[in-house]
This record gives C-alpha cells, structure tokens and sequence, in this order.
C-alpha cells in the first residue's frame, strides 16, 4: 500500500506541474457530482504530510525519553495501522490491479496530451473521437444517464417545483458534508479512516441489488491495450489493426516510412478487454449450453437461472434483458439492461468513457475497440440497446449520446449500424444551445450543428471490403441516403438557406426516390394542384426511379444490381423512421420548391405561369420534364444486412403465452444475493447426467482414454464426474470411490 500510495502521489504531481490551469476546472467537477476527486487529492497530501512527519519521528526514536510526544504519535499511528488491517473490505475500496491499470492507460493517453499540448496544434487538427464527444459539438456526458434524461423530458430537471427536481446546490451541499466528515473520521483514527476513491458511473445510478463485479484479478473483466508486447503475450494471436485503419494517408494500404507520415490516424490507441480465467470457464460453460441441444439453453427460464447463477457475466444478462423487451417487460428489462452496462463501465478505465473535460476530448488520440475480439461484441451490443430503447421511450438526447460514443469506438467500419439512426436522434433532439445575443431568441439547435459539423468535417467515410472479390469500396458521409437529406434539414434548421436549399437538390438528384415515399407516409395529397404546389407536374420525374423495369435496363452488372438493392433498403429504414421530421406545412413547401427547382431549373416555372393568366396551368403539363435516377454507391452494401426492426419505435413483443416465464425464476435473475444456492446443477449446465456424456467418450480416441484413466489409477474403468454442488456428505462419500472424480478438481497425484 505504501508503494501504491507513492506512486499515487507521484503521478498526481506531475499531473499538477503539466496542468496548473486546469485546477479551476477540476474545482467545477467536483461541485458538479464528482466529489470523490477532491477528497481523494486532499487525502493525497495528507498522506503524503503524515509519511514526512513519520520518517522524521523515526529517526528520533532513541530520544523517546526526552521527545515523549514522538512516541505518542508514533503509537498512535501504529494503532491506526493495526485498525487498518482489521477493517474488512468494503465495495467502495477499489482493487490493487484496477487502480494501477487506470492509472498506466491515463498515463499513455496524458503524455501524448503533453505532446500536443500547444494551443494551434489542437485547433488546427481534430479527430473523429473529439467532434464526436466534445462539449463544444454539443455532447454532454450527463446525457448518457437514463435518468437524468427521463427527468429531463418530464421537465423535473428545470422545475424546481417538480417533485423530480433534484437541486445541484443540495447535492453540493451533501458532498461538503461526507467529506468535512471523512476528515472528522481521519483525524480521530477511526475505523473509517481509509482512502477510498469514489468512481463516478455515468450510465445511471448503480443499485444495491446489483453487487460489486469482480475485478479482473477477481474474476470479471479487465481491459488492456493491444500494445505489440501484449500481442506478442497471447498465444495463437493473430490480431492486427482492421483494414480501413491500418490504410496510409494516400489509400495504398501499404505501411513505409514515407506513407507512415500520413497515416490517417498516427495516434490511434486499440483496447479491449480482456476475460479472466473464471470469467473464460463460465462462458465456455455457456456457449456449451448453446451448442448442446438437450441443455435446453433455448427456454428462457433455463436463461434465467444461468443469470441467477452467474450474476456478474455480461452476455447472459443481456439476452435476458432482450427478452423482458421481447414479453413487454420494459421496467425490468431496463434494469437488467442498465446492469450489463455496469458490469462493463465498471472494467473500463476513466479515461476509455467519454467526458466533459475539454482536455480530454480534445487530445490528439484516438481510442477504438474492434468488435471481432470476444469480450468486444457484447459490449457494443449492449450500448446499441441502450441507444435504440433510449429511443423508442422518446429520450432522444440519451440515445444520441450513447450512439455518438458507441460510434466513436469504430467510426469507419460501424459495425452496429449506429449511422442509419443517429442523424434521426440529432434532429429529434431539439435541444438548443444558450443565445449568445438578442437576435438569437433560441439558442443554436445541437443536434443540426452536429450533423453540419461532422459531414463538413470529412472525417468519417462509409467503407466495406467485399469478401468474395476482395475490393474496397469508400464513399463519403453524404452518400448515405438518410444523411443527405438530414444534412439538407440540418442547414435548413440553422436558417442556412442558400446551403440548405443545394444540399436538399443535390440528395433530390442522386436519390430521387425517396421523395414520393416521403409524401406517401406524411399522407400528402399529391393530386391536388394550387399556385403554391403542383405536385402532379413534379413528380412523374421522381416516380420513374421507382419502376423497377427501367432500372434494370439502366443497371446491367451485378455489382450496379447488389448496390441498388442496398440503397432501396436504406431507403426504406431512413422513410420509416424519419418521415416524421418531414411532415410540416413549410418543410413540404421547402420540399416543393427544390424538386421544381430539380425538375425545371433554378427559376421557378410556377412564377411565370401564374403571371401568363388563366390558360398557365394547362400549358405546365406539356414542359418536358427529366427522368431521375437514385445513384448508389457499392460500400452502401455494407449495410445490406441491417435488420429494419432494430431501427423501429418499438419491439414486436410475443404474447405472454408465448415465452411462459416463471416468475420464481425471473425474481432471483433480477436481484444478486450470494447466499443463495444454486439453481443449474453441475450435470444440469452439462445437458446430462453425472456420468460423463457417452458420445464425447467416443471422440476421445481409446488409447488416450485409457492413458487418462492409468494415470488416475483407474485403468478398466469408467470416470464418473461428481457434481461439485451435491450436498457436501454426499460429495464426501462419493469422492471416495476409486472411480469418482469431482468436476473442476484435478485428481492427487
């Protein structure tokens, strides 16, 4: 402890000689809930005070006689040793192994903050991660708490009359409080008087019933860096960094000196976690169950009591999660859901999560995780629910905060989709930033800056590798039907006419299909004819997009074929979710006026019609008119296989009859208490009995079989594998036989 406690003490000064500007920002997030930071510096010192005065005292221990007050602060420092050790252990208290790992990754992600610590260099230069999770592109961390923005939709958050209203002053106040009265607990030497680091969980509150995961020495999960001495550690690794990341600056793909200049991302830092070895035994159990049929993993009360049983393995708890959704269970699914999300925020180092330090955003680094490493998957899997349930209870800025930092961790390949919903979440947001003047009654719109900011930064591309020929295939942001056109909405919102009016022709021209199923879902009549829309002189030049015959003329490879249907399928997903955004009288009118310009030219042939007399109306419909045609591009295939349903406002459930759950099972998966037994039995987890299965008995060649059984002392015979949750007498008794051997527990030699 003590060459923690001067490790500590050492990283936190040079810390503070980089950082001296930065302690009046400290100061604010210790008033705005992170409490634990101020008190854990303050702790620091004192500490650090007390080993001064202790090293000094021990050199005067001879003189004991004549310096009695030395002796009496010595003993009374050993007697606070002595209780120290004493003390049990308490869940605040953060292991050995979590604390040096947090502080080694800070560390690497700090010192190429010192690097890039000059002001020009930070603002010329942004990366993907710092667009995405910066204050000043409008993303809040307290966004990614469910409750705050639940709170925040029923206006309990501004309302100091609402009984949801929680004032930061009260809250501040109660902080002052624990502290002044763990320096109270600390200057008597009390049993309290421990340094505990209180961890800030930014998904939610955490509930009792949950317990504390296990650290990864513990047992859990654990998180690493692929650092290349780490990948030279792994056995039978073959890991690299994915292709497009792995690209040079000039698309050749190939890694010299020269191209290592212009590397897309020179600082990008790869993590993932990493499973322990019973957390390793306990998904091998798992995914045994799944492949076993006679396991009867396929019930969901079997589910539960595998998460009842193992309360702390993140993969378990979130299937049984989807399927209280599923069964519209949503309260207890969202608790469930929340929990898997502990059990991950937990394992992660402060500095992986997003934050509203401007330092922390703003460094030159990017930190990405790839999804094809194990433990990686269940991790995005869980923020993508978290995002489209955020979503379909109406909290669009949680959803969008989660999505934004889900797809910060795999920005160019975003393997859960989060690009075909995430530009929805940003204008249903609505969220407006304070009016810096008069004229700005409302305040700039967020979530329209966000998209304007993030298309016009360039940053992230579309990209797909097709596994059959081996090619790379990259387009741009705004090729993506449902960006163009909330692009165009985005300007449009920022009162960024001419822009916006270009931005909408141009996504009219390239997909010029997605305007009449626009209207068809907003109901608009589009057979009636007035001065302000003609619609039925407009829209046979977006209709022949739909034909599907005068397409196929048009596309005659099969590559132009394959891109086409993926873009009508994006088509489909961005109409059924976004209509909503385009059904109001002046976004239709706005809507009209670009296709005429699209259709016609730029001057508005209405105009001239309507000045010509009576007889204009009947000579619009003889002006030719074109033919437009939805261009795709091929790395839109990359989405091809997108399931609509997870981009809906709402689940398909099954009737309660359908899924026939116990609630004497569901109860115990939803609150841990570790004394309770055990519902799946070891021969039950098995899908069989005690006897060890016969068909793996006849894939295991004979004379290797028969060697296992010499070396146990049972040549002849057949192994009978002990469950280790019988009663113990029993257990005891069995174990005894010379044929019996207890799963998970080698024989004697």
């Amino acid at each position: 402890s003590r060459a923690l406690r001067r490790l500590r003490v050492e990283q936190e000064a040079s810390l503070a000689e980089d950082h001296d500007d930065d302690e009046s920002s400290s100061d604010e997030e210790q008033n705005d809930g992170g409490g634990g930071g101020g008190g854990f510096m303050a702790m620091l010192e004192e500490e650090s005070s007390s080993e001064e005065e202790s090293s000094e005292s021990d050199d005067e221990e001879e003189d004991e006689e004549d310096q009695p007050a030395v002796a009496t602060s010595n003993k009374s420092k050993k007697g606070q040793a002595t209780a120290k050790k004493e003390q049990a252990p308490v869940e605040e208290e953060e292991d050995l192994d979590a604390i040096l790992s947090d502080m080694k990754i800070q560390n690497q992600i700090t010192g190429d903050e010192a690097e890039n610590n000059d002001p020009s260099a930070s603002t010329s230069s942004s990366t993907v991660r710092s667009i995405l999770l910066s204050k000043a592109h409008g993303y809040d961390t307290q966004d990614l708490d469910l409750d705050y923005a639940l709170r925040d939709l029923l206006g309990g958050a501004a309302v100091a009359g609402n009984p949801l209203f929680i004032d930061d002053d009260d809250i501040q106040q109660q902080q002052q409080l624990q502290q002044q009265r763990g320096r109270n607990n600390r200057n008597r030497g009390g049993r309290n008087n421990r340094r505990t680091v209180a961890k800030k969980y930014l998904f939610g509150k955490v509930k009792p019933e949950w317990g504390k995961p296990p650290s990864f020495v513990g047992g859990g999960l654990g998180v690493k860096e692929l650092t290349q001495d780490v990948l030279e550690e792994e056995e039978g690794n073959k890991w690299s960094v994915p292709w497009p990341y792995n690209e040079s600056g000039d698309g050749s793909g190939e890694e010299d000196d020269e191209n290592k200049e212009k590397d897309a991302f020179p600082n990008a830092k790869w993590f993932t976690f990493g499973m322990s070895d019973t957390y390793s035994e306990i998904n091998r159990k798992y995914e045994q169950m799944l492949s076993n049929p006679q396991a009867g993993m396929q019930d969901p009360n079997l589910l539960a009591m595998f998460v009842a049983d193992n309360p702390f393995f993140a993969e378990t708890i979130l299937q049984m999660a989807m399927v209280l959704y599923y069964v519209n269970d949503r309260g207890r699914g969202s608790d469930l859901l929340r929990r898997c999300m502990y059990l991950y925020e937990t394992a992660l180092p402060s500095s992986l999560l997003p934050s509203n330090n401007a330092n922390n955003a703003e460094a030159n680094n990017e930190i990405f995780m790839d999804i094809n490493r194990q433990p990686n998957s269940g991790f995005f899997a869980c923020l993508f629910r978290i995002m489209q349930t955020s979503g379909m209870s109406g909290c669009h800025p949680n959803a969008l905060a989660v999505g934004r930092y889900l797809l910060s961790l795999d920005p160019l390949r975003d393997p859960m989709g989060v690009l075909l919903i995430l530009d929805y979440y940003a204008l249903a947001s609505r969220r407006a930033s304070v009016a810096l003047s008069e004229e700005e009654e409302d305040g700039l719109e967020l979530g329209a800056s966000f998209i304007v900011d993030l298309v016009e930064s360039e940053k992230i591309t579309i990209n797909w590798e097709d596994d059959l020929t081996s090619r790379h295939h990259k387009c741009p942001l705004l090729q993506l039907p449902s960006w163009a056109f909330s692009y165009a909405m985005a300007l449009y919102r920022l009162s960024r006419k001419e822009e916006s009016d270009q931005a909408l022709k141009t996504a009219l021209e390239t997909f010029p299909m997605v305007l009449p199923k626009l209207l068809e879902m907003n109901k608009v009549n589009v057979q009636a004819r007035s001065f302000q829309m003609d619609w039925p002189t407009v829209l046979p030049a977006f209709n022949h997009d739909l034909n599907a015959a005068n397409i196929d003329e048009v596309n005659t490879q099969i590559e132009a074929r394959v891109a086409r249907a993926a873009g009508e399928h994006l088509v489909r997903i961005f109409v059924e979710r976004n209509h909503k955004l385009w059904k109001e009288n002046d976004v239709v009118q706005w809507m009209y006026s670009c296709s005429e310009k699209v259709v016609k030219g730029d001057e508005p042939q209405l105009e001239k019609e309507a000045d010509s007399g009576e007889g204009a109306m009947s000579t619009s419909t003889e002006l030719p008119s074109k033919q437009l045609t939805s261009t795709f591009s091929p790395a839109l295939v990359r989405y091809a296989q997108c399931d609509p349903s997870d981009y809906e406002d709402r689940f398909r459930t099954f009737p309660p009859e359908a899924i026939a759950l116990d609630p004497n099972l569901v109860g115990p998966a939803l609150v841990h208490d570790h004394r309770r037994g055990r519902f799946l039995r070891g021969g039950q987890a098995r899908g069989g009995g005690g006897m060890m299965d016969r068909e793996m008995m006849e894939d295991v060649p004979a004379d290797l079989m028969e060697q296992l059984r010499g070396m146990l002392g049972m040549a002849g015979n057949e192994v009978d594998l002990l469950d280790p949750d019988s009663p113990i007498l029993q257990l005891y008794l069995q174990s005894l036989l010379p044929w019996a051997q207890v799963e998970g527990v080698r024989p004697p030699r």
